[in-house]
C-alpha cells in the first residue's frame, strides 16, 4: 500500500461525467487498503441513485464507501457537515492502517475541506473571545458540543477557559479543535481528470440520456409512493427539480431532459473555476483506457511520498 506521510489530504476529484468513479475504484483496488470518502452533495441521500449517479450496490462491496447512500431524503445535507464528518473519516481510517481518499466534484465541499487543512495554528481573536466571553458557560459547551463532540466532551462543562479557547480555534481556522495540532504537517494533494470542455458537455449530455433511460422519473414517483414530498430537500437541485416540474404537468419530458442538461452546464462552469484555482494535478482524461489513467494517478502518489 502506498502510504502517504503526515496529515495529507488525498482526494481524487474533476469536473462532473469526468469518470471519477470508475477510476477511485480501480485506483483503490491498485493502492490497496483503500477507503473511499464521498464529496458529494447528492450521493449522500437513500433511495435516489439514477438522479445522483452514485456509485453501484457492487463497487461498495469491495470497496468501503463512507457519505453515501446514508441521509433521509427529508434531511439538509450541508458543506459544514460534510467538513465534520469527512476530517474525522480521514482519522478514523488512517487509525484503520487503510488510506482515505477523497473523491468528488462538489467544488464548495471541496474548497471547505481543503482549506481546514491550510492552518497549523491559531491565534487569539479579540472580537471572537469577547463575544465568547458573554456567554455562559453552559451556553459555551452547548455550543462546542454542536460543532466539536469529541472535544466537548474532552473538556468537560465546566472549564470555561478551555471551552472559549475551543471556540476561538474553530471561528478563526475553520478546522474542529480535537484535530488542531501546532506540530502537524499537512499537505493537500488533490488529483484531477481533465478533459475539454466540449468534450464533457457530450459526455453530459449522454449521461442524462441515460438517466431517463434507467429511471429517473420512476425513482422520484417511488420516492413520492414512500411518502415524501416534493419539496423535501433532496429534490430541491438542478437534477431532481424539473423532473418534479415534469410529474406536475408543467413541462414536458423532452423539455425536463434539457433544464437537467442545462443545470449540469452552470454546475459544470463552476467546477471548472474552482478547479483553477485549486492546486490539483492534472492527469488527461480523453483518449486513455481506465488502466493507464490507474498508474499515472499511482505514480503521482508514489511520487509525492518519496519526493
Amino acid at each position: 500500500m502506498a502510504q502517504l506521510e503526515g496529515e495529507q489530504l488525498l482526494a481524487l476529484v474533476g469536473p462532473t461525467a469526468s469518470g471519477k468513479t470508475d477510476l477511485s475504484l480501480a485506483l483503490a483496488e491498485r493502492i490497496g487498503k483503500v477507503e473511499l470518502i464521498y464529496a458529494d452533495s447528492l450521493a449522500v441521500y437513500k433511495y435516489l441513485d439514477v438522479g445522483t449517479d452514485k456509485p453501484p450496490m457492487n463497487f461498495r462491496e469491495r470497496i468501503p464507501h463512507h457519505l453515501v447512500d446514508f441521509l433521509d431524503p427529508r434531511e439538509k445535507w450541508s458543506a459544514f457537515q460534510f467538513k465534520k464528518e469527512a476530517i474525522y473519516l480521514q482519522k478514523e481510517i488512517k487509525e484503520r492502517g487503510n488510506l482515505p481518499l477523497i473523491v468528488g466534484g462538489t467544488a464548495f465541499y471541496l474548497r471547505v475541506l481543503y482549506q481546514s487543512f491550510l492552518f497549523v495554528g491559531a491565534p487569539a481573536q479579540d472580537n471572537i473571545r469577547l463575544t465568547l466571553e458573554r456567554l455562559s458557560t453552559e451556553k459555551l459547551y452547548a455550543l462546542l458540543r454542536n460543532i466539536d463532540f469529541r472535544r466537548a466532551q474532552k473538556i468537560g462543562k465546566h472549564d470555561r477557559k478551555r471551552l472559549i479557547r475551543a471556540l476561538e480555534i474553530f471561528y478563526k481556522t475553520g478546522r474542529l479543535p480535537s484535530l488542531l495540532s501546532s506540530s502537524s504537517s499537512f499537505s493537500p494533494l488533490l488529483i484531477g481528470i481533465r478533459w475539454e470542455r466540449d468534450k464533457l458537455k457530450e459526455r453530459i449530455r449522454h449521461r442524462v440520456e441515460e438517466m431517463f433511460k434507467k429511471g429517473i422519473v420512476e425513482e422520484v414517483e417511488e420516492l413520492f409512493s414512500r411518502g415524501y414530498t416534493e419539496d423535501v430537500p433532496a429534490l430541491d437541485n438542478f437534477t431532481y427539480r424539473p423532473i418534479v416540474r415534469f410529474l406536475r404537468g408543467e413541462i414536458f419530458m423532452r423539455e425536463a431532459q434539457e433544464e437537467i442538461v442545462k443545470g449540469t452546464f452552470r454546475f459544470l462552469k463552476t467546477q471548472i473555476n474552482w478547479f483553477k484555482k485549486a492546486p490539483v494535478v492534472w492527469i488527461e482524461g480523453e483518449g486513455k483506457p481506465l488502466s493507464s489513467l490507474v498508474e499515472e494517478a499511482y505514480e503521482i502518489i508514489v511520487s509525492r511520498k518519496t519526493g
